[in-house]
C-alpha cells in the first residue's frame, strides 16, 4: 500500500498559525503583525510549506516555522 503524503497532511492549527488546505486559507500568528493569505496566494505558501516538510525530516509545525522563518 502506497501512502502520498499530499498538502491535506498538513492541514491544522498550530501554536505558529493555521493553515486550511479545504478553504485555502493560511494565517500566521505573530504578537506585532499578523498575517492571513487565502486562495491563489495561500495555495502557493500552502504548496510551499508542503515541499518543505516532504523534504526533510521534520514535522508539519517545523516545516511551517521553516517557512515562516524563511518569509518573515
Amino acid at each position: 500500500m502506497d501512502i502520498t503524503l499530499n498538502e491535506s497532511w498538513i492541514s491544522g492549527k498550530y501554536s505558529c498559525g493555521v493553515i486550511d488546505t479545504s478553504l485555502g486559507t493560511v494565517e500566521v500568528f505573530d504578537q506585532e503583525e499578523g498575517f492571513f493569505a487565502q486562495e491563489e496566494h495561500a495555495l502557493e505558501i500552502i504548496s510551499e510549506i508542503h515541499q518543505i516538510w516532504v523534504s526533510g525530516d521534520l514535522t508539519t509545525e517545523q516545516a511551517f516555522q521553516q517557512w515562516i522563518s524563511a518569509n518573515f
